[in-house]
């Protein structure tokens, strides 16, 4: 497995994944989630201004030439109180169910870490959906800890 960063070329295989990612949160969350048409999940020039943009890095897990898994990652400076804190938001990370349980999502992880210490950030953030478990373990698994909560009530 090669783990690079991602190419105007990789674009059709990265929106099958994005296209995947959707349809998850739909599945789970049917009340406020919806499975987009694919080629609205992730515009062709959004991807690519994201692979201009230093501040965004967007990765892909290999097998071959076929790709099992993303991660984007993105480096913002935070204004936490008084103090101006760089930290990137792990936006988006994703694995093929048939590729799971192989390490793929901790290496990606380790690979937007490693790169957000290049980036002087002090911390790593993500958000996750409360149904995805297995994504909530695996964080923690990583050193990841809660940092608040957002709470919802349906009317």
């Amino acid at each position: 497995m090669e783990i690079r960063k991602l190419i105007e070329s990789d674009y059709e295989q990265v929106l099958e994944q994005y296209f995947a990612l959707d349809a998850l949160h739909a599945q789970a969350r049917p009340d406020c989630c919806v499975c987009r048409d694919k080629n609205e999940t992730l515009p062709k020039d959004a991807f690519l201004q994201n692979l201009a943009d230093p501040t965004v890095l967007q990765l892909g897990a290999f097998e071959g030439a076929r790709l099992v898994g993303i991660v984007r990652a993105t480096l913002w400076e935070e204004s936490c109180m008084v103090k101006g804190l760089k930290t990137v938001c792990l936006d988006d990370l994703y694995v093929s169910p048939a590729c799971r349980r192989r390490g793929i999502a901790a290496k990606l992880f380790a690979e937007v870490e490693s790169w957000a210490k290049t980036q002087g950030a002090v911390r790593l953030d993500l958000y996750t959906w409360a149904f995805n478990r297995e994504a909530i373990s695996m964080y923690q698994a990583m050193g990841m800890t809660p940092q608040r909560y957002v709470f919802e009530k349906k009317l």
